[in-house]
């Protein structure tokens, strides 16, 4: 059988059906003695003669009969296999995805994200994790994870990812207290700060940017998400760096400043990313464009 290959038994029906090694080739757009050279290598591999000269072209053998039907229904398998074309219906679909993201998707993708989908695919559902300090191979590998959205700098996802661009954003600062001065490295010094997640790039961003300038940031609360910023600003003096984006929300509160910090090199870009093993998935390609339609266009 492992000799056997699918070419052998593809001339061996093209030969049942025509009962002519030229009608055979022509059949399969091969020359005769392509033909010839596989059906000799038939009967050496099944050890019978299969096909004969007669009247009526060539005749099989009672073997070659035994075995017709099941290779005929063997090409016809697999053909009607190739022929199915994976498709994904959003309409009908009742699949979950589950994404591990940061909060700037929560607070920034996710609501046009879901208006999208409640009108595009309302059996469609989402299951959202925390971004973690993983590069997220195995999870998406496996199946665990279909998708994450995470930072290029500094680099943490796997290189065996594939991986497409979602949406390059700066940063802000943002404060209960109205500031005298345009934020300046030496006045980011000064400033004593709240690091809003429990492993976050944005804040990795800053504070290696900061040490270049000889700046290093003291920070008096560390809070796991984005949740408790808005209450601990407006009641102290403690400063926030998040994405532009977040910020800006957060400024249309009373009481909350946002401040751009004007740095090239503080800008992050956010990638989308999944296993090749996944990367023809229907699903998955439609809901990385539903992601790519809402993320903001950079200027």
């Amino acid at each position: 059988m492992s000799r056997l290959d699918l070419n052998l038994i593809k001339v061996f029906d093209a030969l049942m059906a025509t009962r002519s090694v030229s009608e055979a080739a022509r059949l399969l757009h091969l020359s005769q003695s392509t033909v010839s050279h596989a059906l000799a290598r038939c009967r050496e591999q099944l050890a019978d003669p299969l096909f004969v000269p007669g009247r009526q072209g060539m005749q099989p053998t009672p073997r070659a009969q035994d075995l017709a039907p099941a290779f005929h229904q063997a090409l016809a398998t697999i053909n009607q296999a190739l022929s199915q074309v994976p498709r994904f219906d959003p309409a009908s679909s009742q699949r979950r995805f589950t994404l591990a993201v940061g909060s700037y998707v929560d607070m920034v993708l996710l609501p046009p994200l879901m208006q999208r989908l409640m009108a595009q695919a309302p059996g469609v559902s989402l299951r959202l994790t925390v971004l973690g300090p993983s590069d997220y191979e195995q999870e998406l590998e496996r199946g665990e994870l279909d998708l994450v959205v995470g930072f290029t700098e500094p680099a943490h996802l796997s290189p065996k990812l594939d991986q497409q661009p979602l949406v390059t954003e700066s940063v802000s600062l943002l404060s209960g207290r109205p500031l005298a001065t345009k934020p300046d490295p030496a006045m980011l010094g000064t400033l004593q700060y709240i690091y809003p997640s429990d492993w976050g790039h944005s804040q990795l961003l800053l504070d290696s940017w900061l040490q270049t300038q000889g700046v290093t940031r003291q920070v008096r609360l560390q809070v796991p998400d984005f949740q408790a910023l808005p209450g601990v600003l407006a009641s102290t003096d403690l400063v926030v760096v998040l994405p532009a984006a977040v910020a800006e929300h957060y400024a249309r509160l009373p009481g909350l400043y946002a401040y751009p910090l004007a740095e090239p090199s503080l800008q992050f870009t956010l990638v989308l990313a999944w296993h090749p093993r996944f990367a023809q998935d229907p699903g998955l390609l439609w809901l990385r464009q539903q992601l790519s339609a809402v993320a903001p266009v950079a200027g």
